[in-house]
């Protein structure tokens, strides 16, 4: 069975191979609520269920363009607190999706930044120790 390459540790002057000393926080973070996703088929009925109460997008009707909703969308995201309920879903079609996912992530970033336990040494960084920005074009 194959394994995978020795990784180098990002740690800028440690330089050993898979070193467990330094690494990278957890993407999750222990103040975000735990909260126990709906899945498989239960989450296909209750799709079915939310399309088949409001088929149109319930952002473009707000602004009077009426608009097949496909997804399945959070009001209040699961990353900030919300419930996987009934109450707490709505009908948005993609590009409102889209558009709610980037603000979205965008408050997550500013999130994590905020946070004490957020390192810089967890940035990618570059062959020369300085640290790779991510330009969004």
């Amino acid at each position: 069975m194959a394994l995978a390459p020795p990784r180098p540790c990002p740690h800028p002057k440690c330089g050993a191979f898979n070193c467990t000393v330094h690494q990278a926080a957890p993407w999750r973070s222990v103040d975000r609520p735990n909260v126990t996703r709906i899945r498989g088929r239960a989450l296909q009925r209750l799709r079915a269920e939310l399309f088949a109460a409001h088929r149109w997008c319930v952002l473009c009707l707000a602004e009077g363009r009426q608009t097949r909703a496909t997804i399945r969308d959070h009001i209040v995201p699961l990353a900030e607190g919300g419930l996987d309920d009934a109450s707490n879903v709505q009908a948005i079609c993609l590009d409102c999706s889209d558009l709610k996912t980037e603000g979205e992530s965008k408050r997550g970033i500013q999130r994590s930044t905020m946070t004490p336990r957020f390192r810089r040494s967890s940035l990618p960084r570059n062959q020369h120790g300085t640290f790779i920005t991510r330009r969004r074009s």
